[in-house]
């Protein structure tokens, strides 16, 4: 069963494909996207979106901005891809101390 609103996340579901599969277009996926490629890739996004935000209320500052749930929600957005990027990098952190401490 899978759940689609993870699914959805822009990058994810590719970060996780096997080797020759294919993705949700039915496209031939590349099996030497590395996960470095993935974090550096997500890290240009959320950085985008947090732009776009600051964008978004230095406009609703000076007028310019159509509404206020649009400013709202592009922070939101910015928000939470910050919060899920730190989440990564905690569990990949964890990962790297995990293989750390295993006996050679």
């Amino acid at each position: 069963m899978e759940i689609s609103a993870l699914t959805k996340v822009s990058g994810l579901s590719e970060a996780f494909l096997a080797a020759g599969a294919t993705g949700a277009a039915g496209v031939q996926q590349s099996p030497t996207v590395s996960f470095g490629n993935f974090l550096d890739e997500m890290v240009g996004k959320v950085g985008e979106l947090q732009k776009t935000a600051d964008q978004s209320i230095q406009g609703l500052a000076t007028g310019e901005s159509k509404g206020l749930h649009e400013v709202m929600l592009a922070v939101e957005k910015a928000s939470i891809s910050f919060q899920m990027l730190t989440q990564v990098r905690n569990k990949a952190v964890e990962a790297y101390q995990e293989i750390m401490r295993m006996p050679v």
